[in-house]
């Protein structure tokens, strides 16, 4: 392919000027050094020869190349002196060559077999998804929530990424302690041990934007320190900005998505903001104190960098189904890798296979106590009698089944909550910030991203909600508009689509058995999207996550159907109706219409 020739050919110019080297960074050089890198990458064609073989994918490779290939140029100038222009270069060096690659091959496989297709994909995933995590890892910042967000669709992403991509959910890299140290006692003002007994320097974890540590108040309190990263919050805007233009580019319908994640991501750089949703979303949720456990900032020890708050004894819900899955797998007599394998050669044939329900998980676990009791008395019986002559017989443990459709059921209904009756939820419920606890509730953590959303607004999402639930497109297409979303030829088919894409469901049968992102394509192209449900998307991003989850544990789920009786609710509390909204709803498109011409 000549646009991604010629990448080639000014990747081998730069790494010859050493402005790059192969599988490293993009390095900062002077004006004249990198201008001649382009300069001799661009003059070392030869128009007439190159212009004989182009084929018309060569031509439109080499537009593409030529419209990224020119701000680099002009972008480059100013590297030396702006880091988030070095970085946004260094991402286009590494990026772009992957997306024209996966273009390429798309387009020489179009009319081949399924199989033959399929083949061809699964080499580029192969070859492609270690590199996409190593510069993700290099990146940092946004691009690890980014790559948090892939890992949690295995029923979309290629298998290649979700298994390297997974790591980001409990494993970045992180600072070394001197640096905690001095963030934490620069912005508190102390020494550590004039706060805390106890600082492990070994972190807990660590996320997108901070690290976790574990510690102690003089008091004995049992706390972790969330300190910030070193300008992550500096870095953010540019590193934004980079990727928007690359979705301008292979994805323009994902831009609105990423302004308002934009919006929501910049309040997370605030700790002490943090601490505030803390002791909202604390108060918020107990109705679920039964089940559910928040943390309690310390609002004192709380700073723009750090964040100190009640420490929840357990495992991080990865960490729980890992576990419980190894033991599922092991009683099978065969490996998790092979467990998901099956499962996603199921999946991809159309087969969607549903877990074990509640109830029947519950009488699992009774009768592994069942069982075990038995077992336990039988042993105390033997020890007590022929143990005092023979070895004696060890007792044994409970080991009950991971409720895992009673966990995805609670979590749904929470954040149903959260956004119907409160107006004020997580838009970031990925399975990292999510927790089994050792009392058996379930921890949930990291509040940075949180949406608010008015009354009115819940009931217009209440409204979707329940339009989608019962499959009145009709309905879906009014209130979709009422809530923003608008394309060029107000296509109902778009806009239902879209609809249900981003609050319902993103099974294969609804993509049409194609790729989400292929799908999300196919739309564009059917009717161009002009503007998305700004308001609405965290709300979508919540539950597409937890979409993600429930796929990723063999639990597909509607979310329409999850929340269908909390969206009804909040209409009987607000003394409206489905019909009566749905009526203002059309009112209200007559007369923009009117006003419009």
């Amino acid at each position: 392919m000549f646009g991604g020739w010629l990448l080639r050919r000014g990747w081998k110019v730069a790494a010859q000027e050493g402005v790059i080297a192969s599988k490293t960074p993009l390095k900062s050089r002077s004006f004249n050094s990198t201008f001649s890198v382009f300069r001799r990458a661009f003059s070392s064609l030869n128009p007439t020869a190159a212009k004989s073989k182009m084929s018309i994918l060569k031509k439109v490779s080499w537009t593409i190349g030529a419209l990224i290939g020119t701000p680099l140029v002009a972008t480059s100038i100013y590297a030396v002196q702006d880091e988030n222009m070095s970085r946004s270069i260094k991402f286009w060096w590494n990026v772009f060559p992957i997306y024209i690659k996966y273009r390429q091959v798309e387009a020489k496989v179009k009319d081949l077999s399924d199989e033959e297709q399929t083949l061809a994909f699964e080499e580029l995933h192969d070859k492609y998804a270690p590199e996409m995590l190593r510069i993700i890892l290099f990146m940092k910042g946004f691009y690890i929530k980014v790559g948090q967000l892939g890992s949690s669709r295995p029923d979309f992403v290629p298998k290649q990424y979700v298994k390297v991509l997974t790591t980001l959910q409990d494993s970045v890299p992180t600072e070394p302690f001197s640096y905690v140290r001095g963030v934490v006692e620069e912005s508190l003002g102390k020494p550590l041990n004039q706060m805390f007994s106890f600082f492990d320097e070994e972190p807990l974890g660590a996320a997108s934007i901070g690290q976790v540590h574990r510690a102690k108040l003089l008091d004995g309190t049992e706390v972790v320190v969330k300190v910030k990263f070193p300008s992550v919050e500096r870095l953010f805007d540019g590193d934004m900005q980079t990727i928007t233009d690359f979705c301008e580019l292979a994805q323009p319908e994902q831009v609105p998505f990423l302004k308002e994640v934009r919006k929501q991501f910049l309040t997370e750089f605030d700790y002490v903001n943090e601490a505030h949703n803390l002791q909202q979303v604390k108060k918020n949720m107990a109705v679920f104190s039964k089940d559910v456990e928040v943390p309690s900032p310390i609002m004192h020890l709380c700073t723009r960098d750090v964040l100190v708050m009640t420490y929840l004894p357990g495992v991080k819900l990865v960490d729980g189904i890992k576990t419980y899955m190894g033991k599922v797998a092991k009683a099978r007599n065969t490996t998790v890798e092979a467990m998901q394998e099956e499962r996603r050669r199921k999946m991809e044939a159309g087969i969607l296979e549903t877990g074990p329900s509640v109830n029947k998980m519950r009488l699992y676990a009774i009768l592994e106590f069942s069982q075990t009791y038995a077992y336990n008395t039988y042993a105390l019986f033997y020890n007590y009698t022929l143990g005092w002559v023979l070895p004696a017989i060890a007792y044994k443990q409970p080991e009950p089944p991971l409720n895992i459709p009673y966990i995805l059921d609670k979590l749904v209904e929470v954040h149903g909550h959260q956004i119907f009756v409160n107006g004020f939820f997580n838009g970031d419920p990925h399975p990292g910030n999510i927790m089994l606890l050792d009392n058996g509730k379930l921890g949930l953590i990291d509040f940075g991203q949180m949406k608010t959303i008015t009354p009115s607004q819940r009931l217009e999402l209440a409204a979707l909600i329940i339009a989608l639930g019962i499959g009145d497109n009709d309905a879906v297409f009014e209130l979709h508009a009422k809530m923003g979303f608008k394309t060029e030829k107000d296509s109902l088919y778009v806009s239902v689509q879209a609809a249900t894409i981003g609050f319902d469901r993103d099974d294969r049968v609804t993509t049409e058995g194609m790729n989400l992102q292929q799908y999300i394509e196919h739309l564009g192209k059917h009717d161009k999207i002009e503007a998305g449900a700004d308001d609405f998307i965290m709300a979508s991003r919540a539950s597409i996550l937890l979409r993600g989850l429930g796929c990723h544990l063999q639990y597909p789920m509607r979310t329409s159907m999850k929340w269908r009786q909390l969206a009804q609710n909040v209409l009987l509390e607000h003394n409206t109706t489905f019909e009566e909204i749905v009526r203002h709803t059309k009112q209200w498109r007559i007369q923009r219409d009117l006003e419009s011409r």
